[in-house]
C-alpha cells in the first residue's frame, strides 16, 4: 500500500479524529480510504442532483419546464 500525506483544516482533522475515537473508522486512514471509494463510486448524476439541491437551496436554482430546458441544462454541465 502506498503512503499519501494530507493538509487538512484543523475543524476538519478534529471532525476525523472524533468519528476516528468514537469507533466509526480502525483509523484515519480507513476513514478516508472509505470517503475515497464512496466518492469513486458516484455517478455523475448522482454528482448532478447534489449540485441541483444544493442550487435550490441557495435559490439559484432553475425551473426546467420542457424538454428543451433539460437538454439546454444537461448540455451546459458538459
Amino acid at each position: 500500500m502506498n503512503t499519501v500525506n494530507i493538509s487538512l483544516p484543523l475543524q476538519l482533522q478534529v471532525q476525523a479524529k472524533d468519528l476516528v475515537n468514537e469507533g466509526f473508522y480502525a483509523s484515519f486512514s480507513d476513514l478516508v480510504r472509505t470517503a475515497l471509494r464512496k466518492l469513486l463510486s458516484e455517478s455523475k448524476y448522482d454528482v448532478w442532483a447534489k449540485e441541483a439541491k444544493s442550487e435550490y437551496k441557495l435559490k439559484k436554482g432553475k425551473i426546467l419546464e420542457s424538454d428543451k430546458d433539460i437538454d439546454e441544462y444537461f448540455d451546459s454541465l458538459k
